[in-house]
């Protein structure tokens, strides 16, 4: 993945119009932010080093040397802080390799807290944030809250939830369910002309129609793992706690359904990234079984040309997918489960090549139709974890490019 380094708003032409004063720090290794003094009002976003930083507008830590600090700035030696209203990086970096007596200049980083949601029944999320709750290991989780601290997502990121459906009207998933802007709801038209009519919300391909409503409860748990609404102070939060969820629903109320079906829905997901500018990022496949197919493989691979990640359940057999492979989680991102202890669950298949990594997979809290919660364990719960993972990813780094190919395993023990 590639980060574009920007050296600031403003050209070096703008130099000499920019007012720099300098003051005096209390001499300290590590400066922290004053959040007590009205700092928040103040916070911007920088391009540093390669990467997006949250700083204090317009304020930097200037490092100056003993010998020549007196002498040129008129500064006693140590950490000073500067004030450069305006001024981008590139103008601050170029006063100070023309200053002598300045070592270095850095942004003057904002300090907080890791970002907690207020959701009623975020403790129980330990897959999210585990802190020994129910006798498990303290961080034996995805570390959720400090990647929280850089984004919590963006309903500019879509994700297709291959599945059961989704329960579209649930109070902690409604507003983080896409919804395609170029349908008009119930015309009975294809506005878009994409080949599905009124296909507001995605489509079920189990049934052939526009109504892609969870009737099973599967697709409505993933789908909260993936991006229940955060800081809403009910329920559950999601590892995004905004995203775009497309529900796409090849599976019946039993559970069951066909090759033929997922094919249709990788398909749709497919062409509404690469032919209708859709930004799916990936999409979350918590289901397996039956022989290799080869079409399937195709709309699989069709979907990583356009750019868009296949995550994939590795399987509920214990077994080891090295030599007995569970399709379709033995060819892309393949998850495995483990518990709140970091062990690997009685239940996860595994395998040094035929599964990538493991995420939380046993006793997951999380949506299920009717406004309501259960806990639910499996491969296809670890799945939206990663799936998720992907789509935080994505909102913070808008630039980043998925791989044309997803067969590259991780070695990781299990």
């Amino acid at each position: 993945m590639t980060r574009s380094y920007r050296h600031g708003r403003r050209s070096s032409s703008a130099h000499s119009k920019t007012a720099l004063v300098v003051e005096s720090l209390e001499v300290r290794a590590c400066p922290t932010a004053d959040l007590a003094s009205g700092v928040a009002a103040a916070l911007g976003h920088l391009d540093w080093d390669g990467q997006s930083v949250s700083v204090r507008q317009d304020s930097w830590i200037v490092r100056t040397e003993a010998s020549l600090a007196a002498e040129r700035l008129g500064l006693p030696a140590g950490w000073q802080s500067l004030r450069a209203a305006g001024a981008g990086a590139q103008d601050v970096l170029g006063w100070a390799a023309r200053t002598a007596g300045v070592r270095y200049v850095e942004p003057d980083f904002a300090i907080a807290p890791n970002a907690l949601p207020n959701d009623t029944s975020f403790s129980q999320l330990w897959g999210l944030h585990n802190i020994g709750q129910s006798g498990g290991v303290v961080d034996a989780d995805i570390d959720a809250p400090d990647a929280w601290d850089t984004t919590t997502g963006s309903r500019n990121v879509v994700v297709a939830v291959i599945d059961t459906g989704v329960d579209y009207n649930h109070s902690d998933l409604t507003a983080n369910v896409w919804r395609n802007a170029a349908e008009i709801a119930a015309d009975g038209i294809d506005n878009d002309r994409n080949g599905f009519v009124d296909d507001v919300r995605g489509w079920d391909f189990a049934n052939n129609d526009a109504d892609p409503m969870d009737d099973a409860g599967h697709g409505t748990h993933v789908a909260g793992t993936i991006g229940a609404v955060g800081g809403n102070g009910v329920g559950v939060a999601g590892v995004n706690w905004q995203v775009s969820i497309m529900p796409l629903k090849f599976l019946g109320a039993d559970g069951s359904g066909s090759t033929s079906a997922a094919i249709a829905a990788l398909n749709y997901a497919t062409r509404m990234r690469r032919d209708f500018g859709v930004n799916i990022v990936a999409s979350n496949n918590s289901w397996g079984g039956g022989g290799f197919s080869t079409a399937l493989r195709d709309a699989i691979d069709a979907g990583g040309r356009a750019g868009m990640l296949c995550v994939v359940a590795a399987g509920n057999e214990g077994t080891n997918n090295d030599t007995t492979p569970s399709y379709p989680g033995t060819s892309i991102i393949t998850v495995a489960a483990t518990d709140r202890s970091n062990r690997l669950a009685s239940f996860s298949n595994f395998g040094s090549t035929g599964v990538d990594l493991a995420a939380p997979g046993v006793s997951i809290f999380s949506t299920v139709p009717g406004n309501s919660y259960a806990s639910y364990s499996g491969t296809s719960m670890a799945t939206p974890h990663v799936t998720g993972a992907v789509a935080l990813l994505a909102a913070a780094n808008p630039d980043a490019t998925a791989p044309v190919t997803c067969g590259v395993a991780i070695d990781v023990p299990l």
